[in-house]
C-alpha cells in the first residue's frame, strides 16, 4: 500500500519549492513524444589496443529516476569498471535529448522510455538506427497514481470524464495509463481536458482547483502522500497495464553497436548485475540510497519509495506491448515491430 499522512495542508509555494528540488533531477518515466534529431560530433574516446573493449570512456546519457537506479549503482561498485569501461553519466532534461545525444554522438548508449524510443525509430525512417541494448524497468503497483485533493469528490475513474487532469505531457505512459483506467471503468477518456504541466507545479494547481486530477509518478507518488495528503483515484499500471516495459537503454547502431560490440556487450553485463542484485532487499536499499545520492531524493523519502521492477532480459514479448499501446490510441499511424531494435548479448 502508498504511504498516506494526514496533516494540515501546506501552501502552494512551500509544495511548489518541494517539488522544484526533486524535479531539478529527478524526471518521470513519461515524457514528451516528439524527438528533435539533432546533430553532434562524435568523442570516441578509445581504449588501449589490448583493452578488451574497443573504447574504454564511454558516456550514457540519463533521465535521472528511479528507473535508472541500478545504473548509478554499477558505477558506484565498480561493475563498469571491472568489465573495463570508464563511465561517465550526464543527465538530460528529456527523452528526445537523451535520442538526440546518442543519435548525435555526444553520448554512447541513452536512457529514455520506450514511447519516446519507439517515436525516434519511426521518425528517422531508416535514416537512423537506435537499437535497444538493455531493459530498465517495467511497471508495478504503487509506484504511479491518479491522485485529487484529499477533499475532492471525485472517486473513481468513471469520475473523471470532462475533467482537467494535468500529465508531464502527451503520447506518453502517463496519458495512456489515464486513458487505460478510465476505459476499463468504461469511461469516456475522449472528454478529458488535458493540461501539460511540470510536476513542480502539478500539486499547488491541484490544491487550487486548477486542475482536477494529476498523473504522478515515483517519487512525487510519495511526495504528495507525505506532504498534502492526496487521495489515489486509480493506480494506471495495473490491471491491463500491470508489468507493461516503461523504458531501456540504447544505443546508435551506425556509430555504436556495429563499430564498437565488445564495449556493447560490457556494458550489458555490468548493468545485468546490477538488475539482478536489485531484486534482492540489499539491492533494492541500494537503489534507494543511489537515489538519495543522484536525485536529490530526501533521505526521509527514500525508505518508502516504490520501485519498478529492474528487468534482466529484453524480451520482445513483453516490449512489444507498448508499441501495441501506442497504436490502440492513435499515437503512432502503424503496427511497430519492436522486435528488430533489440540487441541481445
Amino acid at each position: 500500500m502508498m504511504v498516506r499522512h494526514g496533516g494540515s495542508a501546506v501552501s502552494g509555494r512551500r509544495l511548489r519549492r518541494l517539488f522544484l528540488a526533486v524535479t531539478s533531477t529527478v524526471t518521470v518515466l513519461t515524457l514528451t513524444s516528439g524527438c528533435g534529431l539533432l546533430g553532434g560530433s562524435d568523442s570516441s574516446n578509445q581504449g588501449s589496443a589490448d583493452s578488451k573493449v574497443e573504447k574504454s570512456k564511454i558516456k550514457i546519457a540519463i533521465i535521472p529516476s528511479t528507473d535508472v537506479g541500478p545504473l548509478w549503482v554499477a558505477k558506484k561498485n565498480g561493475y563498469f569498471t571491472a568489465e573495463g569501461l570508464d563511465v561517465e553519466i550526464v543527465n538530460k532534461p528529456s527523452g528526445p535529448d537523451v535520442v538526440s545525444a546518442v543519435i548525435g554522438g555526444d553520448a554512447d548508449f541513452g536512457f529514455a522510455t520506450y514511447p519516446v524510443m519507439v517515436q525516434a525509430q519511426l521518425k528517422g525512417k531508416g535514416q537512423t538506427n537506435l537499437k535497444i541494448v538493455a531493459d530498465a524497468s517495467a511497471a508495478k503497483p504503487d509506484t504511479t497514481a491518479v491522485v485529487v485533493r484529499k477533499d475532492s469528490p471525485l472517486k473513481s475513474a468513471a469520475d473523471l470524464q470532462g475533467k482537467k487532469i494535468a500529465v508531464t505531457a502527451r503520447g506518453t505512459m502517463a496519458d495512456m495509463g489515464v486513458m487505460a483506467g478510465m476505459r476499463a471503468a468504461k469511461a469516456d477518456y475522449s472528454t478529458i481536458d488535458w493540461k501539460q504541466i511540470g510536476f513542480a507545479d502539478m500539486l499547488p494547481k491541484l490544491q487550487s482547483g486548477e486542475i482536477d486530477a494529476a498523473f504522478f509518478a515515483e517519487p512525487f507518488v510519495t511526495i504528495a502522500q507525505a506532504q498534502a495528503g492526496v487521495s489515489t483515484v486509480f493506480q494506471p499500471m495495473t490491471g491491463p497495464l500491470d508489468g507493461i516495459a516503461l523504458g531501456g537503454y540504447m544505443a546508435s547502431e551506425e556509430k555504436t553497436t556495429k563499430v564498437h560490440p565488445k564495449t556493447v556487450a560490457a556494458f550489458q553485463r555490468a548493468i545485468k548485475k546490477a538488475q539482478e542484485e536489485a531484486a534482492t532487499p540489499a539491492g533494492e536499499n541500494a537503489v534507494k540510497q543511489a537515489l538519495v545520492d543522484n536525485a536529490n531524493v530526501k533521505p526521509d523519502i527514500a525508505p518508502v519509495l516504490h520501485l519498478p521492477s529492474y528487468p534482466v532480459t529484453t524480451d520482445p514479448t513483453r516490449l512489444q506491448r507498448v508499441p501495441d499501446l501506442l497504436l490502440e490510441f492513435n499515437v503512432i499511424p502503424q503496427r511497430f515491430d519492436i522486435k528488430p531494435m533489440i540487441l541481445t548479448n
